[in-house]
C-alpha cells in the first residue's frame, strides 16, 4: 500500500482531489469515462468539495456512483447522498450520478437494476476506475461492518444488519478489490488505533479484507516525520 501523510486534514483531503482528478484525466483519455465511487462521512465531504474545484476534468464524462449508503429517507442528514449533493454537485451538476437507490419499494429488484447499469457501463463483472474509502474507528470501511454477515458476502452488492440505528447497502470487498484502484482518505486522531491496524494488516478488522495492491493511503495522521 502506498502511503501519503499529509501535516493536516485539509491538506489530505487536497491531495487525495489532486490524486483521483489525476485519475480521472487519465481514465477519459484512455477509455472515454471515468467510472469512481465516493464513501460517506464529514471528511469526504471536504475531499468532495476540494475535487469539485478540479478544472482539468471533463466532468460530463464521469460516473459517480455510492460505495455505501444508509437505508434511510431521502434528504435525510444521515444520508451520505445528501453529503454528495451539498459538497460536490452542486458545483458540477453536469456531472453523472448514480446514487444507491436505498428508498424502492422493492429493494432488491433496484438493486439488481443498479449493479445491471454499472456492469453496462463497465465490465461483467463490473470493474470500477477507482473506489474512494474510509476508515472508521471499529476498522471498518465501506459498510463492512464487524461480526456482520456482509463481511462474508460474494455478490457484489449486500444488505447489513443494523448498524448505529439503520442497516445499510454497500458495496462488496470483492467488486472494491476488482477496482482498478482503491483510495483511503483517512484522518483524525479518534482513527490511529484502526489506522495502524490498517496499515500492520491485522486481520482483525474488517478494512484488512481491501487488497494492499494498487491501494492509496492519503492521510494525516502516522506519527511524526516529513509529510509529502
Amino acid at each position: 500500500m502506498q502511503i501519503i501523510r499529509t501535516s493536516t486534514a485539509n491538506a489530505a483531503a487536497e491531495v487525495a482531489a489532486d490524486h483521483v482528478a489525476s485519475r480521472a484525466v487519465d481514465a477519459i483519455e484512455e477509455n472515454g469515462r471515468f467510472v469512481w465511487a465516493v464513501s460517506g462521512g464529514s471528511t469526504p465531504g471536504v475531499f468532495l468539495a476540494a475535487l469539485a474545484q478540479r478544472e482539468q476534468v471533463d466532468w460530463e464524462r464521469t460516473h459517480l456512483f455510492q460505495v455505501d449508503e444508509r437505508i434511510a429517507a431521502t434528504h435525510s442528514a444521515e444520508r451520505n447522498d445528501t453529503i454528495i449533493r451539498e459538497c460536490f454537485l452542486t458545483s458540477r451538476p453536469e456531472a453523472n450520478y448514480h446514487p444507491l437507490p436505498v428508498v424502492s419499494e422493492s429493494l432488491t429488484r433496484a438493486l439488481l437494476l443498479h449493479l445491471a447499469h454499472l456492469e453496462r457501463l463497465t465490465s461483467d463483472p463490473a470493474v470500477l476506475d477507482l473506489v474512494q474509502l474510509g476508515l472508521g474507528s471499529d476498522g471498518h470501511t465501506a459498510s463492512l461492518l464487524p461480526r456482520d454477515a456482509v463481511l462474508e458476502a460474494t455478490g457484489d452488492l449486500a444488505t447489513t444488519g443494523t448498524y448505529q440505528g439503520t442497516r445499510r447497502i454497500t458495496m462488496t470487498a470483492p467488486l472494491i478489490n476488482r477496482a482498478r484502484e482503491r483510495l483511503f482518505l483517512v484522518t483524525g486522531a479518534a482513527k490511529d488505533p484502526a489506522l495502524r491496524q490498517l496499515t500492520s494488516a491485522d486481520p482483525a478488522i474488517p478494512a484488512t479484507l481491501i487488497t494492499p495492491k494498487a491501494t492509496v493511503l492519503v492521510t494525516d495522521r502516522l506519527g511524526e516525520g516529513p509529510a509529502e
